[in-house]
């Protein structure tokens, strides 16, 4: 283990008993998903999936942005967890905070017992609900890719750096006078243009308080149309190393090494992780993973959880025949780089191809 979030890479070695059914050829249900509840987004940044996909929304206020209904939500959470999810990332591709069921989703994972994460960009965070997110929450995670108010103009395309950075606070003030148990942390996509704010980062977050800072690529499209600098990424290895002269016993500098070193590239010929962790869009819609919510919607849509209850659309024919589909995608030139399955993907490949002399362990 790398860190001890094992950030840098991923957790299926505690699910083997979903593991072992999905070798035995099991229709199981997937681990975990990535689950929008909005479409737009409050912020443009730089290096952003959903702004070069077209989307509608972004950086835009409320124009154009579709909230999923509350119904849809907390029928989903429900059903999501009764078919044997164990845990929803609140991270699709909008900023989730600007549906205004957020906080009742919230509440209704608490209830349930959900395990939720959410990632957000920290504008919408409301401080004084600090006891529900820091309760509902397993884990809250700003976007952060600037650490200085001009750089964050630059990367994020708004003027909300301070407010960002006071919500922060806040919440880490909550959390240290309460007990309360989520983990707070930042994280850093990494571009181009913003090399020279990982160090600065890295400070930042622990005069913060908060508990890591981890940072990631950029995953981009397979023709690079957001330019994500791979050969740069492998060659900073003296920068990642710097940052992480600052973490601390409380705190935790993770460069996700492994991505930021494979210059792009998939070492493994078939996606299987998708059978583990699907994503949700905030319209409803349900896929394999978030590179298909506009690409090829045709080939690759599961369903509807506004339409369809959750559990239908994972016992359904269309679903099976859709993950089966995704396994002759040619991952190196259809898929985007660095996706969210990639740690999953190597370990369940290795599993798949078992060396010779097995028994000679």
């Amino acid at each position: 283990m790398n860190d001890r979030f094992n950030m840098d890479g991923h957790k299926l070695h505690w699910h083997l008993d979903r593991v072992n059914a999905w070798q035995q050829g099991e229709r199981v249900a997937p681990l975990h998903i990535d689950m929008g509840i909005t479409t737009g987004c409050n912020m443009a940044c730089t290096y952003c999936y959903g702004v070069i996909q077209n989307r509608s929304g972004y950086g835009t206020g409320n124009k154009g942005i579709r909230h999923m209904p509350k119904d849809a939500i907390l029928r989903t959470f429900s059903g999501a967890k009764e078919a044997g999810v164990r845990s929803i990332a609140i991270i699709g591709e909008g900023e989730n905070t600007l549906n205004p069921h957020f906080h009742d989703a919230l509440e209704h994972g608490r209830e349930i017992g959900l395990d939720l994460g959410l990632a957000t960009n920290g504008v919408r965070v409301d401080p004084s609900r600090a006891d529900l997110l820091l309760t509902a929450l397993t884990w809250l995670r700003f976007n952060i890719s600037a650490a200085t108010p001009e750089a964050f103009k630059r990367i994020h395309c708004t003027d909300h750096y301070d407010r960002v950075l006071e919500n922060v606070r806040a919440l880490v003030k909550a959390k240290a006078e309460n007990g309360y148990p989520c983990t707070l942390g930042l994280q850093m996509v990494v571009t181009k243009d913003n090399f020279d704010q990982i160090v600065p980062l890295a400070k930042l977050g622990r005069e913060l308080g908060v508990d890591y800072f981890v940072i990631k690529p950029c995953s981009d499209t397979p023709e690079g149309d957001l330019d994500s600098p791979h050969e740069e990424y492998a060659r900073q290895s003296a920068i990642y190393e710097e940052a992480k002269t600052w973490s601390t016993e409380t705190y935790e500098v993770v460069p996700k090494l492994a991505k930021l070193m494979d210059h792009g590239w998939k070492d493994y010929p078939v996606c299987f992780g998708t059978q583990f962790i699907i994503a949700i869009s905030g319209n409803g819609n349900a896929f394999p993973c978030g590179h298909w919510f506009d690409i090829r919607t045709d080939e690759f849509l599961m369903g509807n959880v506004i339409d369809t209850p959750f559990a239908e659309i994972v016992a359904s024919e269309r679903y099976w025949q859709v993950q089966k589909h995704v396994q002759s995608v040619d991952v190196n030139h259809d898929c985007e780089t660095n996706c969210r399955q990639h740690y999953v993907n190597q370990f369940l490949s290795n599993l798949s191809n078992p060396p010779g002399h097995l028994n000679f362990v």
